[in-house]
């Protein structure tokens, strides 16, 4: 980080190798698109190398991206009329799956998903960034600029909804 800070070009390169598919997958997980994830994710990364020379070494890196991301995934769904989208998620093959067992993991899967995606946003979004992001509470007060009692309180929170819901739809 501090290399990029003093212009290097290589290591400026290096970020967004490590940090490309994290952002990549936190902006699709919001617009469930790939093309509209693709494009924000280069504007992220764009906007990111601008605006290096105000990033304060107070809170870390990472967060601080995260930040920058979350702004331009809220700046572009203001902008843009919600649509109906499908949810379909990937899932890799294992050859030593029985055709059964797998259609049962992918009906698992799409089942957990929609629990997780019907929560409300607000509670949503931090369990995201926690358990799928691996953000510290520190990290998620900065990305968010929301209280750190505020994010534990949601937190606690999705989880417990999480946990009925999953309880209800018999998948814990």
């Amino acid at each position: 980080m501090e290399r990029a800070l003093e212009d290097d070009r290589l290591a400026q390169r290096e970020l967004v190798k490590r940090y490309q598919g994290p952002i990549f997958a936190y902006i699709y997980r919001w617009l469930r698109n790939r093309a509209d994830a693709e494009d924000l994710t280069q504007d992220v990364f764009i906007k990111m190398f601008r605006a290096l020379g105000t990033y304060s070494r107070q809170s870390s890196f990472r967060a601080w991206l995260y930040r920058i991301a979350r702004n331009r995934v809220i700046d572009y769904l203001r902008r843009k009329k919600p649509q109906a989208v499908d949810l379909d998620d990937v899932v890799l093959e294992d050859d030593s799956l029985s055709p059964i067992e797998l259609h049962e993991r992918t009906t698992e899967q799409e089942a957990l998903q929609e629990v997780i995606e019907s929560l409300p946003p607000l509670y949503r979004e931090v369990l995201l960034l926690r358990h799928r992001d691996e953000l510290s509470y520190e990290e998620i007060v900065d990305t968010t600029g929301i209280a750190l009692g505020t994010v534990k309180a949601r937190l606690h929170r999705a989880r417990n909804m999480l946990k009925k819901q999953l309880m209800e739809t018999k998948l814990l």
